[in-house]
């Protein structure tokens, strides 16, 4: 079942970091239900949004294909807004500022990019300007998520000899503009239907 499948990947140790983000992100019912299983085993009552992905992606490595990203990142929003009611108006904001915050990762802590083209905290602030359902979100939370990625990098398993960290620096090159969206993608009775903002993609 499932349930069982989650419980022994989240509690097993020494699994392989790569191996279980690749699975967790497959696509098909049964691997949603799976995934879905897997990240209500966490419990982010307390944290930040930014301690919540920190816990998050701490057993397992981001795969390197959008699409699983996309579905890993749809579950862990879900479960984020249940567990932590009134940060956000909807599952989506913790969607799109999820992605923002990876990206912000990225972008402070790659050497592929260099300091002159890193994003500023204005930068950062402007990206992200009315993703809390057509509000903004205040503006010292957002000051606070910057300062906390600039000071202590997420380890989301990025190398070059493993996940291919050049595959998710040009997935956020593809997908970085945070164009307008329609909200309320995470209808609870749809699985991974809410990629918001990859541009290259094809809804």
């Amino acid at each position: 079942e499932p349930g069982d499948i989650a419980t022994f990947l989240h509690e097993t140790k020494g699994l392989s970091k790569r191996k279980l983000g690749d699975y967790l992100g497959e696509r098909g019912e049964r691997h949603a239900e799976l995934l879905s299983a897997y990240v209500r085993r966490f419990d982010f009552a307390g944290l930040s949004f930014v301690g919540a992905i920190r816990a998050f992606l701490s057993p397992f490595r981001l795969p390197g294909e959008a699409q699983k990203i996309d579905r890993i990142m749809c579950e862990f929003a879900s479960h984020f807004v249940s567990q932590a009611p009134g940060v956000f108006s909807s599952a989506d904001t913790a969607y799109v500022l999820g992605f923002s915050v990876i990206m912000l990762n990225t972008d402070a802590h790659s050497v592929q990019i260099k300091a002159k083209n890193r994003m500023s905290k204005a930068d950062f602030v402007r990206n992200n300007r009315g993703i809390d359902s057509g509000a903004d979100l205040p503006a010292e939370l957002l000051s606070a998520v910057y300062d906390d990625i600039q000071t202590d990098e997420i380890r989301t398993g990025m190398s070059h000899d493993d996940m291919g960290e050049a595959e998710l620096l040009e997935f956020f090159r593809q997908g970085s503009t945070f164009r307008k969206f329609n909200h309320a993608r995470l209808a609870a009775d749809r699985h991974h239907s809410c990629r918001l903002w990859v541009v290259a993609d094809e809804l």
